[in-house]
């Protein structure tokens, strides 16, 4: 799935239809560097193997034309010419804040060629399965052993939240926090709800079913987000009331303390994971549309 753009570069062209062969569902976004050095250094810092892309040929100072390319599990690759012609140069980009050590990561950036179909065919034997391991990985250990209570915690207020906002903020008023009169802190709950529906993605399966695979995630991107960890309960909320509207379990008689919202999502982990996973991008793709 791409964005629409008129007039496009060569570097966007090919972004687009790169993205439209890709396994899953990857959005690109054209971006001109030329006149922001900031946004130059912010792509720069955060691709994942930058000494080796920088012998690709990487260059902060020279970035212009590119694109990134945003996968439903928090993947990015950012697009460059590569100094060879009818060339790309595709950079992993560090994803959900994790820590990397570019000695001990396989991942690599990649020139592929001009061909979306050959260089798509190329991106998914090779860099893309070992960015998903190793993003996965790295968010795992990010995450540690995390308290779990704030997800049974969320399960309360999932329906309250996303079907009562008058008492939502009574909730939060409670807590010292308002949100629903500040547009700035909802754009933030809203951008943090986003990458745990992504982080989600990535992890179900690999830690467990959905209410597994929640435990940490919200903490870890409510501090990389620099949210208030009062909000993090809030959070947690939001991503289980979408995944059970998905799901089609989500209703406005259940209460605030109903035990059926936990029936509901022990319902969803009896699902085969790649339903769960299904459910959860479903969700994803919604909430950013």
């Amino acid at each position: 799935m791409t964005s629409p753009q008129n007039h496009l570069s060569p570097v966007a062209e090919f972004a687009h239809a790169l993205a439209q062969r890709l396994p899953d569902r990857w959005e690109a976004t054209a971006m001109d560097l030329r006149d922001d050095a900031d946004l130059r250094h912010h792509f720069y810092d955060r691709v994942w193997d930058r000494r080796n892309a920088q012998d690709l040929g990487l260059d902060r100072d020279t970035m212009a034309e590119s694109a990134v390319l945003d996968s439903p599990d928090g993947r990015r690759l950012l697009v460059l010419p590569a100094a060879e012609e009818a060339r790309f140069l595709i950079c992993p980009l560090i994803a959900f804040d994790v820590p990397v050590y570019a000695s001990n990561s396989q991942l690599s950036s990649a020139v592929v060629p001009a061909d979306p179909a050959t260089a798509a065919g190329e991106l998914a034997e090779s860099l893309l399965p070992v960015y998903e391991s190793e993003l996965r990985t790295r968010l795992e250990r990010a995450l540690g052993i995390l308290d779990p209570t704030a997800a049974a915690l969320a399960t309360f207020l999932a329906s309250e939240v996303e079907h009562d906002p008058e008492l939502a903020e009574d909730l939060y008023d409670m807590r010292a926090v308002r949100w629903l009169s500040h547009p700035e802190d909802t754009d933030l709950l809203r951008c943090a709800t986003e990458e745990v529906l992504a982080a989600l993605g990535l992890l179900l399966g690999h830690r467990g079913p959905l209410s597994e695979a929640l435990v940490g995630v919200t903490a870890h991107v409510r501090m990389y987000c620099e949210v208030h960890d009062s909000c993090e309960a809030l959070i947690e909320a939001e991503v289980i009331g979408r995944i059970l509207a998905a799901a089609g379990l989500a209703d406005t008689s259940s209460g605030i303390f109903d035990p059926a919202i936990t029936a509901k999502i022990a319902a969803i982990d009896a699902l085969p994971i790649e339903q769960q996973r299904a459910l959860v991008r479903s969700a994803f793709a919604t909430y950013t549309r």
